[in-house]
């Protein structure tokens, strides 16, 4: 046994050994695999870093080529005098920021003009880039130098100018300084610790990040390690750490000189979060050695010290005298082979003893199981014997019971005889508790004693008293009663019973409860009632019974049965309470909430209901009319709500004598109702019900002195094509519904796929619009305003586009009325003004005067979060004049303008900002509204201008048109002129200004056009 037990540690350890070999493999297969693994991501993340800077610079670049060979292009560099630079190349500086020179050089290589002018001149004959534009008649890249025309470390890109017979007529030269293509690089999302160098096609550094100007210009291999292209290496870096390092070639197409991108990762990090893992996973590993500890240790317990501890207890049970159970406890089979031994030995002791106390233990047993105290007393009254607690109160009778109790007992013990029986009861408040006892004296036959018997009948006296309560909640309980055999025969009620029945306890009983009987309910339901009372005992539920004048009452029912000792029904109690009047009440409160409350048809709640219900009825099929009144507001605005509800109650009836045709007619608020009707697949059944609908209106109502006409819109959807709950079903009658309204009123209209997918990409629209906003994809366009007679550009109108990533530039015709909807238009408009804004200022810098129109929609005038009285400010922030912008508005929003409207607009006008009044002639075109509201423009809309050549009548509206405006003062702006005709009617007309394409090409003809007013349209 010893040899046993010592080998189970042996056992353990040798278990423990041969799991944390193959753990601590596993631990290092682990540590490879993870290395092996944040390699190759750390490797893809360098190529992905290194292909994005590639496109970043691919594109910069490209958009230099396309700057400088638009440049190339122009008339005013091919037709260069010498040392005067066209002021094309400014503009063109302007919009390249990273370009900090541009000039042009003859064919000698001598620079004839330059914006970065030179107190010498220059010759740029040894530049390579020069010598390879020349020779290969194309856009070149060069490399890193020290430009003399700056003074700065730059590269510099060229482009061939030719004449008409593509002949090298000059170089154009533009300067890019190397410190701002390393800002460049700083500003790209690059991760923490990333490095990032471009090198020219000598690898020398041009650009870096993080920036270093001391190593602009130096070899790339003095700084960087020289690598094959497009592969990755890992190797340490000067401080010792390891990093990814990956070389990409920067090739632009038809493009010479072609420069090289070195991108470097930090790879310690990754290798320590792998590290990291490794050892959580080995801290885990040593839990699950230590839990394999705790077990070894958990057995060694279980073996040898709980087997000894049950031992040490079994002798401590045997010298008490209590059984011995040793071997019934687990333990091991040796310890088990001691035990039954000892448990042999024990037993037979134990036995002996038994045997010996069996005789005391009997009586003992029989006087503890009397629930009694009792006394054995001689002829005088003293105690010969005692048991139980009430007879051990004392050790004298006189003590033990009240006083007039000891003497009736003591008369009775003195007069003992065979017949001397006697019954007392009494009762003690013991702890401010009353007990009841009763007490009964016998006497012991041949000799002069007696034995009284004491019992506590407390509980009996408790059990009396709750019954009398019972009988009088019975008698008195507002609640009928009715107590039957097990067969429903009537043996009792309670008073209540016959005030709710009306019958008297003598009518009914004998009787079964069938008198109560109504009728109005099915055998089936009687049948399952008692079926429940045989299968549980009780019944509970809501049943209709007849009184005994014939009237009907609902009562709530409870049954209860009780069983006798065979467990055999006896008696059933039922209870009820007459709920009629809860019932209205339920009743009211559902109807009410289910049916509309003034036309008494259901409401929505209750049309959804009956869909619902329709709808899971499986395969049956069903249709939805919904119909809008129409100019309903109008007569609740004129006569007011007491002739709107009388005229929608009558259209309740009306419509209520198609409900034969109709399986529910509901008003689901205002003057909107709906019919449901079955559908069997043919559409003429259910355009001959919208007819007999509209046909049912026609006639006119008389309310009071007034008399009404109505007409309805209706939309028809139907199931399961249009939808298959109610909600969508709804919805598309909804549609279907303002389909019918566009199309005139008075009528219907079928919903149609076409909604459906309308919706959705409305839906869509709105779902993209809202993305677009969060994610700055719209920009500003500006359509030149020229002055018709000197054919010069004055002014300019800002025109937002929408840059879709899939759908490309989107035209506001498309999202603007979305966006007003919605709400949208507030912040786009701040976008509108913001850049506008900027766009002036970069003008004005130049020295030039411009005036920008900006188009301004009526919801942002009648918006409660309103921003126009913040855009003097901000234009004062930024030192520009509020004639500079002209607000267009059109001509609705003026002659249906609010007062909040109307305030904001005359805020705007006493500001300085001019007025324009878009789309003039389409609309109402007042004349008074046009001098009320202050305007200074007119735009002759497009549709106008289009016909003047071909249509007097244009012309003449026109020419109308026009003197009226220079009547009133007013400026005019003539809207898409294309042609040269056009073009001249309208001057001759004395038309103002023009915009379109004709003047778009006539503008860019003349020295003054920046590139970023020409709009694209």
């Amino acid at each position: 046994m010893i040899i046993s037990n010592l080998s189970i540690p042996q056992r353990f350890y040798r278990l423990l050994f041969l799991i944390c070999v193959p753990g601590l493999l596993v631990i290092f297969a682990q540590l490879l695999d993870e290395r092996a693994e944040i390699l190759e991501q750390s490797e893809h993340h360098a190529l992905l870093l290194a292909k994005h800077i590639v496109a970043v610079q691919s594109t910069e670049i490209t958009d230099t080529k396309a700057l400088l060979t638009q440049l190339a292009n122009h008339e005013s560099v091919r037709n260069l005098t010498y040392g005067q630079c066209p002021e094309l190349l400014s503009h063109a500086r302007l919009l390249s920021a990273n370009i900090a020179n541009i000039g042009i050089v003859a064919p000698n290589g001598d620079v004839i003009c330059s914006l970065q002018t030179s107190t010498r001149a220059i010759n740029i004959t040894d530049r390579e880039y020069f010598q390879k534009a020349l020779s290969l008649e194309q856009f070149t890249i060069g490399q890193f130098q020290q430009d003399r025309s700056v003074n700065q470390a730059t590269v510099n890109f060229a482009m061939p100018v030719f004449d008409d017979n593509n002949a090298i007529l000059s170089i154009l030269v533009a300067v890019k300084p190397l410190d701002r293509w390393s800002h460049t690089l700083a500003k790209l999302p690059l991760p923490q610790g990333s490095q990032v160098m471009l090198s020219d096609v000598n690898q020398n550094i041009i650009a870096q990040s993080p920036f270093n100007p001391a190593l602009l210009g130096t070899p790339s291999n003095a700084s960087w390690p020289t690598l094959a292209s497009n592969q990755t290496h890992i190797l340490n870096d000067d401080n010792g750490h390891r990093r990814i390092y990956f070389t990409l070639p920067l090739a632009i197409s038809d493009t010479q000189n072609s420069l090289d991108v070195h991108v470097s990762l930090p790879f310690e990090q990754a290798i320590t979060q792998a590290n990291k893992e490794v050892a959580i996973t080995l801290l885990l590993f040593v839990l699950a050695i230590a839990l394999l500890i705790w077990q070894a240790h958990w057995r060694l317990q279980r073996v040898i010290l709980k087997p000894l501890k049950n031992l040490l207890n079994a002798i401590e049970s045997l010298s008490q005298g209590q059984p011995v159970r040793w071997s019934q406890k687990s333990q091991t089979p040796e310890f088990n082979a001691i035990a039954l031994r000892f448990e042999q030995m024990a037993n037979i002791r134990l036995s002996i003893e038994s045997a010996l106390s069996h005789k005391h233990a009997e009586l003992s047993a029989l006087l503890a199981s009397l629930p009694d105290s009792y006394l054995r007393l001689d002829k005088q009254g003293n105690i010969l014997m005692r048991h139980g607690e009430f007879a051990k109160r004392a050790s004298a009778l006189a003590h033990i019971f009240p006083e007039h109790i000891y003497q009736r007992l003591l008369k009775h013990l003195a007069e003992l005889s065979a017949h001397s029986h006697c019954q007392l009861e009494f009762s003690i408040v013991e702890n401010n508790k009353r007990h009841v006892f009763e007490c009964r004296l016998s006497p012991i036959l041949d000799h002069a004693q007696a034995i009284l018997v004491v019992r506590d009948i407390s509980q009996r006296k408790k059990q009396e008293e709750a019954i009398n309560l019972a009988a009088l909640v019975y008698n008195n309980s507002s609640e009928g009663m009715v107590i039957t055999d097990a067969n429903g025969y009537i043996l009792d009620t309670n008073p209540a019973f016959s005030h709710v029945t009306g019958y008297k306890r003598s009518e009914v009983v004998g009787k079964t409860t069938a008198v109560l009987g109504s009728g109005k309910h099915e055998q089936s339901f009687y049948t399952n009632m008692w079926q429940q009372l045989e299968n549980h005992g009780k019944w509970q539920g809501e049943i209709v019974n007849r009184r005994k004048n014939g009237e009907l009452f609902t009562e709530w029912l409870t049954i209860n049965s009780v069983y006798d000792s065979n467990a055999e029904p006896y008696r059933r109690v039922a209870i009820f309470t007459d709920i009629t009047e809860k019932k209205q009440q339920d009743e009211l409160i559902w109807r009410q909430a289910h049916y509309d409350q003034l036309t008494e048809l259901a409401n929505r709640t209750q049309l959804k209901r009956h869909l619902k219900s329709r709808l899971n009825q499986g395969k049956q099929q069903l249709a939805i009319l919904l119909l809008d009144l129409d100019h309903f507001k109008d007569i609740n605005d004129t006569l007011g709500h007491f002739y709107g509800d009388q005229l929608l109650t009558e259209v309740a009836n009306r419509l209520n004598l198609l409900s034969p045709l109709c399986s529910l007619v509901s008003r689901i608020g205002g003057d909107e109702f709906v019919l449901v009707t079955h559908y069997l697949g043919n559409d003429n059944t259910l355009i001959e019900l919208a007819d007999k609908v509209l046909k049912q209106l026609q006639p006119k109502i008389n309310i009071g002195n007034e008399s009404f006409h109505i007409s309805a819109s209706i939309g028809i959807a139907r199931s399961p094509g249009d939808g298959t709950s109610s909600e969508h079903l709804l919805k598309a009658a909804d549609q279907a519904m303002y389909q019918a309204k566009q199309q005139g009123r008075s009528g219907y209209a079928f919903f149609s796929n076409e909604m459906r997918e309308h919706a959705e990409s409305r839906m869509r629209l709105l779902k993209d619009l809202r993305i677009a906003q969060q994610e700055q994809q719209f920009c500003l366009f500006y359509q030149p305003i020229v002055d018709l007679k000197t054919q010069k550009i004055c002014k300019a109108e800002a025109l937002i586009r929408w840059q879709h990533p899939q759908k490309g530039l989107i035209r506001p015709d498309s999202f603007i009325p979305l966006a007003e909807e919605t709400q949208l238009i507030n912040k786009m408009g701040e976008f509108i003004f913001t850049t506008a804004c900027n766009t002036l200022t970069k003008v004005q810098a130049t020295g030039k005067q411009l005036q920008l129109s900006i188009n301004v929609s009526p919801v942002q005038f009648t918006s409660k979060i309103c921003h126009l009285s913040k855009w003097y400010k901000q234009l004062q922030a930024l030192d520009l004049q509020a004639q500079d912008i002209v607000i267009e508005i059109t001509e609705g929003l003026v002659m249906n303008a609010q007062p909040r409207t109307q305030k904001r607009l005359n805020a705007l006008t006493a500001q300085g900002f001019s007025l324009a009044l878009d789309d003039f002639g389409t609309g109402y075109s007042s004349l008074a509204y046009l001098k009320q509201m202050d305007t200074d423009y007119i735009k002759i809309d497009k549709r106008f201008v289009d016909g003047i050549a071909d249509s007097k009548d244009d012309l003449a509206l026109c020419e109308a048109m026009i003197m009226m405006a220079h009547q009133l003062g007013i400026l005019v702006i003539a809207e898409g002129i294309e042609t040269y005709e056009q073009h001249q009617l309208l001057l001759s007309a004395g038309c103002d200004f023009g915009q379109g394409y004709f003047m778009l090409n006539q503008c860019l003809k003349m020295p003054y056009s920046p590139s970023y007013l020409i709009m694209r349209n």
